[in-house]
C-alpha cells in the first residue's frame, strides 16, 4: 500500500465463494487485507458467490463480475427473454442489468466482441432510446415491476454451481 499498489485475486469454478472468504483473511503486516479486489463469475445462472461478494463488499473490495452473459448461454434462457420483453429492452441487458442491481455494487465486464454488442449491452446502464428515461438497472431497482422482474429472473435462473461448471466446461471454445 505504501506505493499505491492495489491487489486482486480471480476466482473461478465452483468452489469461488469459498476462495473469496479465504482470500479476505490474508493479511500483511497482520492487520492489511492483502487484495483489494475480487474478479468473479456472476450472472442470472451462476449466484453462488452471491453473499461471499457482499462479504468482500462490505470489507472494503472493489468487485468485479466477468462472464455476466455467461458466455451467452444467458442469452438462450426463456425466463430471460419473457421478461426482457416485459420491460421492452434486450436480454443481454436485462442479464447484465441484474448483476448491476445486486447489493454487492459491482463493475460488470462487458465481453462484447462487435459494437453492435457493446453498444446494447451500454442500455444495461445507460438508457439509449431515451437519455431521460431509466436505465434497465435503474428500473430493477426503482420500479415496483423492475423490483418483480429481478426477483423472478434471479430465482427462475439459478443454477446449482456444479452443473453451470460442468455446463461450461464442456463448452467448444474457438
Amino acid at each position: 500500500e505504501e506505493k499505491g499498489w492495489k491487489i486482486g485475486l480471480s476466482v473461478s469454478g465452483p468452489s469461488q465463494d469459498e476462495l473469496i472468504r479465504e482470500a479476505m483473511q490474508i493479511k500483511v503486516s497482520g492487520e492489511q487485507r492483502l487484495f483489494d479486489s475480487v474478479q468473479c463469475t456472476y450472472n442470472i445462472l451462476e449466484q453462488k458467490p452471491h453473499d461471499a461478494l457482499i462479504e468482500a463488499q462490505k470489507s472494503g473490495m472493489d468487485i468485479i463480475i466477468k462472464e455476466g452473459l455467461a458466455n451467452g448461454r444467458t442469452l438462450s434462457n426463456p425466463t430471460l427473454l419473457e421478461l426482457s420483453s416485459t420491460l421492452n429492452c434486450q436480454p443481454d441487458q436485462l442479464a447484465l442489468a441484474a448483476i448491476l442491481a445486486q447489493p454487492f455494487e459491482a463493475r460488470v465486464l462487458s465481453g462484447s466482441v462487435t459494437v453492435d454488442q457493446l453498444r446494447s449491452n451500454l442500455g444495461s446502464f445507460y438508457p439509449i432510446e431515451d437519455p431521460e428515461s431509466m436505465s434497465v438497472a435503474e428500473q430493477l431497482v426503482s420500479s415496483t415491476e423492475g423490483k418483480e422482474v429481478l426477483k423472478k429472473l434471479m430465482e427462475s435462473c439459478k443454477m446449482e454451481s456444479d452443473t453451470y461448471w460442468n455446463d461450461r466446461s464442456a463448452l467448444k471454445w474457438n
